[in-house]
């Protein structure tokens, strides 16, 4: 429809107009140059002013691209980025002044932040509103100088920019040729049915042409590209000069008004620091609805040497409640020292080793040149920090302790003293339920004191959306908040704050209720819609891709790492298995393509830094249930990754994530970095189930290198037992593999130490005669080429005793005439003693000095229950035995070592007489250490939980050493897998009479039951024997401990 002429009149009109509004130019601030410095964050607003039906397009181009990708540099330069698009979020039933209040007053809040407003106005041909004069009352007309005439979005223009030649303003005008192939029923929204609308905005811009410099108008065409089905609103493209025009500008600007101070250059651990202090401050500025949990926290007693955990369910707000906690106890510091760490929430976060040197450096332990130099000393001499009573007063607070990198609780937190000193109190947060929340409850000395994260009561859900969409210049109705907060789940912060974001960039008006409504009542979905989006938006498959190989991945992935798979992706339909798609390039995926994927994924993925050198993972771990859940097609009752212990074994064919394992295990094959390979590959293979190559890879030397454990190589071995449970395999790959290195005419030193490895690892893995030969080669190498070393022949003469011992623990029950196994044993083990000594002392040689006393101490029990010999009386080992498990306990007490300590108070608790109160008190001291050193699952546990059982079993009771039993094989299952001998030993045990019999009572058996055992039916001495022997095998079998029963029994009158 044509739109009437305009007069002669109005022309003159909108020329008066404008002499008014240059009248109150402020001519004295023209030549303002703003530079501001600052210390800390800073935020920075930008506001966007246009006519709103005809600028949806941009608007929505700059909110979903331009501005979020101008936030991740804002946000590298400790700058708080928030845009004011203002489309929607004053009510319908607003009054005129009221909206009028609402745009100019979200303009002085920009003044108030940023002394002169960040100000984007686009121009085209629509003018707008203009209000009449009674929509403007006077004490608003006199209070912005309101010229009569003007409409709201030039009046946003004088305010924001004009008056005083804004140097952050910037001005967009939009070429109207794209108009003409705009559907006629659609260029309404592009045309003014204003008769005035032609002359006012050509006036307009002829205006901010006059006014401001070139470099601050510019124009741009774009082209009309359809109906967007969601909204019904006009899609444009050709968008990306624009975007690029406005992207520079800002970044320009806000460079120039906050320069960043580049004249100190900070080591890495401050720089650690002050991004950890960075995030505390942005979380903990708005945190509603947990005063209560929070002030019970900050006013517990932070001096009583205890740790205080903090729980709840993933997106429960646990993170803003630590970061609040963080800030107040930096306010009161009181003379301690407070140490914050928030796991996941700035690059590099997530390793366990750097955190703990950076707690190092900040309480002045130590500087570069005397800083640990691998994990296990750094958690060493933590430990006996935080453990030592003139620690001064000290508070540790790290967030999200379930997400450090190492899954093990154990070894994540070996750095964690039995008993924190008085002066020391550490405060975690952790997912309710994860391996790191039991741990921490059922393995320390004291419970921590717990305190559980509600859900957010119906004010608190009010003020965290009026806070989240208020910083954006938007609100709901009254209505509309009911509606959004109706849903179950808005008592969750983290679906709060995401459906608050999903409505922040939804652009229209008219639709914001239905867009309320369609928001999945549930967080896992809620995500899926999300993904849906940002599919939509942000990169279509690449984005599928991404999400899915972050899952699949073990670790998370580095970038360099993702941009190279993903080089290979086809912009096709993510559903086809990726291992199908053609590969169009070899090469990465290009920068740009990228760029798009990770705008749309930035907020739900962990910060990894300019460098890329910190792992891209998810966030939260709700985002990982939503992808395995949408994309994999895992049920809800699927565990979720980081929370309940993931298993490495084969996943069903059925399994949508079987692709994507897939080419991780490709891509990781040829990967040159061997940390991520050792850490993915062999992961990735175990779940394709691919045995062929998960065996070719674990006999790569350099694979095996990193995995091998001189202690116990578990995760090698469990990768062993997914290519065959009896190491046959593993057996036949590393003897050919030394065939080869031997043929190869190695360095001696090298080949030398490989053997000793591989003999090793067979003794752990019960491959005692393969370990035999190559012990005794590593033996001869030593001797007749590499001139008896003293600590290479330490180590492989502790490793023969071992060996000896492993062998011993094959008969059922041992007499006199098994001696002869014992004796090497000892022979080796006091021969290395001997070469220990002579070594220069350090804490690795301390170390290892200690576990050899230790265990010769065990094998000297063994010979004393044999009888000892002419060689080695029962005295003479007696004296010796006391003294080495003294030696070795002092040792380990020294440097806090509560692993080896439990092993030592086990072996300590045989000195004394069996059945002996205190040998069972020593017991259980020894599985508590064992508990909170290495967990539940381990070789040492094994151990300890049999030996308790042959408590019980000498005093009778025999229900609870079968308990015990029952437990001893499913942890040496657990451990071992089922065939190793330890293993099989444990089944033994229970396959016995006594134990049979208790297994098929439905009800426990009446005492007397055993005393009947003992009492009736025996009459000749030759029954007795065979009860003797009966009760020896059985209590032989399960440990070396036991061999002392049958001893006991023979020697008796009987």
């Amino acid at each position: 429809m044509e739109s009437a002429m305009s007069s002669p009149s109005d022309q003159d009109e909108i020329l008066r107009q404008w002499e008014e509004a240059d009248r109150t130019i402020e001519v004295a601030k023209l030549e303002q140059k703003l530079v501001i410095k600052r210390t800390g964050w800073k935020t920075v607003r930008i506001f966007v002013s246009s006519t709103f039906k005809d600028f949806h397009a941009e608007r929505e181009f700059l909110v979903k691209q331009v501005f979020p990708d101008l936030r991740a540099w804002c946000s590298s330069r400790r700058i708080h980025l928030v845009e004011c698009d203002l489309r929607w979020g004053v009510p319908k039933d607003t009054a005129s002044e009221d909206t009028l209040r609402i745009c100019l007053g979200e303009l002085d809040r920009c003044y108030a932040d940023n002394s002169l407003p960040f100000f984007l106005n686009m121009t085209s041909e629509r003018c707008g509103w203009v209000p009449g004069k009674d929509d403007v009352p006077e004490s608003l007309a006199n209070e912005y100088h309101w010229i009569s005439g003007l409409s709201v979005t030039e009046m946003e223009i004088m305010h924001g920019a004009y008056r005083q030649d804004n140097p952050n303003s910037l001005f967009a005008i939009r070429e109207d040729t794209f108009v003409a192939t705009v559907p006629d029923d659609r260029k309404d929204d592009f045309v003014d049915s204003n008769p005035i609308a032609p002359q006012k905005t050509q006036v307009l811009k002829n205006q901010l042409h006059d006014r401001f410099p070139d470099e601050r108008v510019f124009s741009y065409s774009c082209n009309y590209a359809g109906i967007d089905e969601e909204t019904e609103k006009v899609k444009l493209d050709g968008l990306e000069q624009f975007g690029q025009t406005v992207f520079d500008f800002f970044k320009g600007r806000i460079e120039d008004q906050y320069p960043l101070d580049t004249s100190t250059k900070l080591d890495p651990y401050q720089v650690h620091k002050e991004q950890h202090e960075a995030f505390m401050k942005s979380r903990s500025a708005v945190v509603i609805g947990r005063d209560e949990v929070i002030n019970e926290i900050t006013f517990s007693q932070l001096d009583v040497g205890e740790i205080i955990l903090l729980v709840g369910a993933p997106g429960s707000g646990k993170s803003s409640i630590m970061a609040r906690i963080a800030d107040e106890q930096s306010k009161r510091r009181n003379s301690r020292y407070i140490f914050y760490h928030f796991v996941g929430a700035v690059p590099g976060s997530t390793d366990t080793e750097n955190m703990l040197r950076r707690l190092l450096r900040e309480m002045n332990i130590c500087n570069d040149s005397n800083m640990p130099k691998d994990f296990e000393e750094a958690a060493q001499l933590v430990r006996c920090v935080l453990a030592n009573e003139n620690t001064k007063r000290t508070v540790i607070i790290i967030d999200a302790l379930n997400q450090l990198d190492d899954a093990d609780p154990s070894v994540m937190l070996s750095w964690l003293p039995r008993e924190l000193a008085r002066s020391v109190t550490c405060v975690f947060s952790t997912i309710t339920d994860t391996p790191t929340h039991r741990f921490l409850v059922n393995n320390r000395k004291a419970a921590p004191e717990v305190h559980c994260v509600s859900a957010l009561d119906e004010k608190s859900k009010e003020d965290i959306v009026n806070e989240v969409l208020g910083r954006y210049g938007k609100k709901l109705s009254d209505r509309q908040m009911k509606q959004l907060l109706d849903k179950v789940t808005s008592a969750n912060p983290l679906w709060l704050s995401i459906a608050c974001e999903e409505l922040r960039i939804f652009g229209v008006f008219e639709k914001v209720d239905e867009k309320i409504d369609s928001l999945k009542d549930n967080l896992p979905r809620l995500l899926a819609q999300v993904f849906d989006r940002c599919e939509e938006e942000n990169g279509g498959n690449l984005m599928v891709a991404t999400v899915c190989l972050l899952e699949a991945s073990k670790m998370g992935l580095l970038e360099v790492e993702l941009l190279s798979i993903l080089g290979g992706e086809e912009p096709t339909d993510h559903k086809k298995d990726p291992q199908e798609r053609q590969k169009k390039s070899p090469d990465v995926l290009p920068a740009m393509k990228w760029a798009v994927v990770y705008r749309g994924l930035r907020s739900f993925l962990r910060p990894f830094g300019d460098s890329g050198e910190g792992r891209l993972d998810f966030y939260h771990r709700s985002l990982s249930k939503a992808v395995r859940q949408k994309y994999f097609k895992q049920g809800a009752g699927e565990e979720e990754k980081g929370g309940e212990e993931e298993s490495e074994g084969v996943i069903d064919d059925d399994d949508k994530s079987l692709p994507w394992h897939k080419k991780l295990a490709d891509h990781f094959e040829h990967d040159g970095h061997i940390d991520r390979k050792v850490e993915e590959y062999p992961y990735q293979l175990c779940r394709i189930n691919d045995k062929e190559r998960l065996a070719v890879c674990l006999s790569e030397w350099e694979i095996f290198d990193k995995l091998y454990n001189p202690d116990y190589s578990n995760q090698l071995l469990a990768y062993w037992r997914n290519v065959d449970d009896t190491y046959t395999k593993m057996e036949n790959s590393y003897t050919t593999k030394i065939d080869e290195l031997r043929a190869s005419n190695p360095d001696g030193e090298i080949f030398s130490r490989q053997l000793f490895k591989i003999a090793k690892l067979y003794v752990q893995s019960g491959l005692f005669e393969k370990a035999r030969a190559l012990l005794d080669e590593a033996i001869h190498l030593e001797q007749d080429e590499l001139g008896n070393r003293p600590e290479n022949m330490a180590d492989i003469l502790d490793t023969y005793g071992e060996l000896c011992v492993e062998i011993s623990k094959r008969h059922d029950f041992i007499t006199k005439e098994h001696r002869e196994d014992i004796k090497p044993a000892i022979k080796y083990r006091r021969e290395s003693v001997e070469l220990r000594s002579t070594l220069e002392e350090c804490p690795q040689q301390k170390y290892k000095l200690g576990l050899t006393l230790m265990r010769l101490s065990f094998n000297l029990n063994t010979w004393i229950e044999c009888g000892g010999d002419d060689t080695l009386s029962i005295s003479k080992a007696e004296l010796l035995y006391k003294d080495y498990i003294e030696r070795a306990i002092n040792i380990f007490e020294e440097s806090e070592d509560m692993g080896n300590m439990a092993e030592a108070t086990m072996t300590k608790a045989l000195i004394y007489p069996r059945g002996h109160k205190k040998r069972l008190d020593l017991f259980l001291d020894a599985e508590n250490l064992c508990r909170e050193a290495y967990g539940m699952e381990c070789k040492l546990m094994t151990r300890i939980v049999s030996n308790i059982g042959i408590y019980f079993e000498d005093k009778r009771d025999f229900r609870k050493a079968y308990e015990y039993f029952v437990r001893c094989k499913q942890l040496s299952i657990q451990v071992f897998g089922e065939n190793h001998p330890t293993t099989i030993t444990a089944k033994s045990t229970l396959e016995d009479a006594v134990y049979q019999s208790i297994a098929s009572e439905p009800e426990p058996l009446d005492d007397n039951t055993y005393d009947d055992w003992d009492a009736g039916g025996f009459s000749c001495f030759d029954c007795i024997i065979n009860v003797c022997q009966f009760f020896g095998a059985m209590l032989a079998r399960a440990c070396p401990r036991r061999r002392r029963v049958m001893r006991a029994m023979m020697d008796s009158p009987a």
